[in-house]
């Protein structure tokens, strides 16, 4: 993270994960999520949760940083309602 004077300074882990260990809903029309934070292993995961079915996908900090870079293009064929599938 970089301060407001352009220096790079560490991020805490214990502050920026207390808020989301209990985790907040997003969501609009089409969908409604649970994001919250896993602590119990080695290191924190994101949980994203559907809130309609119940299923949940743990996603480690490497490939949440993979989506931050990630083109528009790409992310957007993700979300294509024509390639979800749910039972």
């Amino acid at each position: 993270m970089t301060g407001l004077n352009g220096s790079k300074r560490a991020v805490s882990r214990a502050e920026p994960l207390d808020a989301f260990v209990d985790g907040v809903v997003v969501g609009n029309e089409f969908a409604s999520i649970e994001i919250s934070v896993d602590t119990s292993g080695r290191v924190p995961r994101a949980v994203l949760r559907d809130i309609t079915s119940g299923q949940a996908r743990y996603i480690d900090p490497l490939v949440l940083q993979a989506l931050v870079y990630m083109s528009d293009d790409v992310m957007q064929s993700l979300a294509d309602p024509n390639l979800i599938v749910s039972d």
